[in-house]
């Protein structure tokens, strides 16, 4: 509990314990005495449930803010792995995810993101607007190890955001199962 909810419920207990002392000499001092009480007790309530709506505000921003930080890591994962095998099919619809995940990332709320989690979000956003402009004139001819350096490089840093919001990212991504990748460019002859 917090001082918001204590002093109110302090504030009532005192005044309880000051009528039973004072003694209030007609119906009409006991009736406002009690009014009193039962007002202070309401906003001391009503101040508990508006800290407890904004903090779980905050811990949903939060937890949608470290989804969209594994999903990034996840497709920049796949990226990497499409520039590597210099396969255009997985390349484009790993971009498109990312364009996605993007456009989830845009409706996390920046104002109820604090600290670490806030910074990360900046940053990846960042990274991935980034990313989709660098991307968007590649084509199945281009300089595949340039964009292979460059998701490379991001990598690190996307893994790093994971880690200092306490959140490691996974071995494998959301569809990987027990190490398959969801290209399937690497069952065929390369």
């Amino acid at each position: 509990m917090d001082l918001k909810f204590w002093v109110p419920v302090g504030g009532t207990v005192l005044m309880g314990v000051a009528i039973w002392f004072v003694n209030p000499a007609s119906m009409e001092s006991w009736a406002a005495c009690v009014q009193a009480a039962g007002v202070l007790l309401a906003i001391g309530w009503s101040v508990r449930l508006q800290n407890l709506h904004a903090n779980q505000g905050s811990r949903q921003a939060a937890q949608v803010a470290v989804v969209f930080a594994a999903n990034m890591h996840w497709a920049f994962r796949e990226l990497n792995d499409a520039c590597i095998k210099r396969s255009w099919t997985d390349f484009v619809v790993n971009r498109r995810i990312l364009d996605e995940i993007l456009s989830q990332g845009r409706e996390v709320s920046l104002p109820m993101l604090e600290g670490r989690t806030l910074a990360m979000m900046s940053d990846l956003r960042a990274i991935g607007v980034e990313a989709l402009e660098l991307t968007l004139p590649h084509t199945p001819e281009g300089n595949w190890r340039h964009l292979q350096s460059y998701f490379d490089k991001r990598l690190p840093n996307i893994a790093a955001w994971l880690i200092a919001t306490g959140n490691p990212p996974e071995a494998n991504g959301p569809t990987d199962y027990r190490g398959l990748r969801t290209s399937f460019s690497q069952l065929g002859p390369l």
